[in-house]
Parts: structure tokens; C-alpha cells; sequence
């Protein structure tokens, strides 16, 4: 789990510059613990994503971790390839949703023996942890594509897939840029690349701080 996680924050740093706001309020435990949600299997999918399933795939578990399998392979390709199939990077958004709630319905009972002793005893603080990281990137994720945490599974899983299709419909075409403009494109990445790592350190610090808590 450890090495998919990395692997997909990494993805996500890649994919997404969006800033952190600096006036949002931190949340406390219980509250991260919250916002987590809670397992409910989904009861609809997208209609690719259902023909991505073999017929004898119709229990959660096996969608799942069908699912979590083809997004882990996703994240791994090179920017060739998501030139070439940009639509693929929002399907795995889409599987990543159930990866979650995988790893949600599989952690359900260490969560409320976490709860049930905090803050005398920290309990499965590890997989507590865990869980809010993969939450704070599914919560970014979504942002990119203007939704949040409130809004459902199956909702945010049709989002994704129904834009994962209009990209993947583009044809590539060729063409040549003057070598001002690559210059502009190449500062613009890097001024876009200094703010996001300042931004991410100032809030890395905010994480780091609800992760000692928790654990130690």
C-alpha cells in the first residue's frame, strides 16, 4: 500500500498545481477522522468502467481491486503516453475513488478502536494516518475539476470518466512553437513549480504536525 500511495501522490503532485489556502483553518483530529466518510458501496459506475469489468466482476471487491490495478499501471506511464491517451489520467481518478473506499471499508474497525481510545491511546495510528492522506489527495484531486468531499462517489467517478472520454476523442496534432514561446512556457513552469513547493513545505508542516499527533 505504502508504494501505491507514493505512487499516487506523486501522480498528483505532477498533475495538479493547485495552491494550498493559507486561511484555511486546520482541521483537529476527530474532524480529519470525520471527513474520511464512511464505506458505501457504490450503486452506480461509469458505463466504461463497467465494461472495464469482466461479467463475473460484480462484487465490490473484485471492481475494486480491478480497479486500483489498472490505475496503478496508469500513474506509472510516462507523459508520451498520456499525450498521446490524456484520458486516461481521468479514468484512474475515477478508479482511484474506489481504491479508496477499499482501503475505507477495509480499515472501517480500526478507525472506531482509534476513536473509541483517543486521545488516551493511539491505536492504529499508523492506518489512521494512512487514511487521511489518501483523503487529502482525493480532496485535491477533486478540486481540480470543481468538487469536493461532499460530493458523492458515484457523481465524481461519472465526472471524471465522462471528461476522461471527451479528451481521449482529440486527435494530436504537430505543431511548430518559436523559441520565445517555449521560453515564456518554460518560466512560466517554474515560477508555477516555486510557488507550488512553497506553498506544499508550508503546508507539509501542517500535516507532519496531525501525524506526530496522532502516532506518537
Amino acid at each position: 500500500m505504502k508504494i501505491l500511495t507514493t505512487l499516487i501522490i506523486s501522480f498528483f503532485i505532477i498533475f495538479h498545481s493547485n495552491s494550498f489556502s493559507a486561511t484555511k483553518e486546520p482541521l483537529t483530529v476527530i474532524q480529519e477522522i470525520k471527513a474520511l466518510g464512511v464505506f458505501v458501496e457504490p450503486k452506480v459506475y461509469p458505463v466504461g468502467m463497467l465494461e472495464s469489468f469482466s461479467k463475473s466482476c460484480v462484487k465490490f471487491y473484485c471492481r475494486a481491486n480491478k480497479a486500483t490495478k489498472t490505475m496503478s499501471k496508469t500513474f506509472q506511464r510516462g507523459p508520451e503516453y498520456h499525450q498521446k491517451y490524456p484520458g486516461e489520467q481521468l479514468y484512474a481518478l475515477a478508479q482511484f475513488e474506489l481504491y479508496y473506499l477499499q482501503q475505507l471499508k477495509q480499515n472501517q474497525k480500526k478507525l472506531q478502536k482509534f476513536v473509541s481510545t483517543w486521545p488516551d491511546k493511539k491505536r492504529y495510528g499508523k492506518n489512521v494516518v494512512s487514511l487521511i492522506k489518501l483523503n487529502k489527495s482525493r480532496e485535491k484531486m477533486r478540486a481540480a475539476l470543481g468538487m469536493d468531499l461532499n460530493t458523492s462517489v458515484e457523481d465524481a467517478m461519472e465526472r471524471y470518466w465522462v471528461m476522461g472520454d471527451f479528451l481521449n476523442k482529440g486527435e494530436i496534432k504537430k505543431n511548430k512553437i518559436d523559441k520565445n514561446t517555449k521560453k515564456r512556457a518554460e518560466l512560466l513552469t517554474k515560477y508555477k513549480n516555486a510557488i507550488s513547493t512553497f506553498n506544499s513545505t508550508l503546508k507539509n508542516k501542517e500535516n507532519l504536525d496531525l501525524y506526530d499527533e496522532i502516532q506518537k
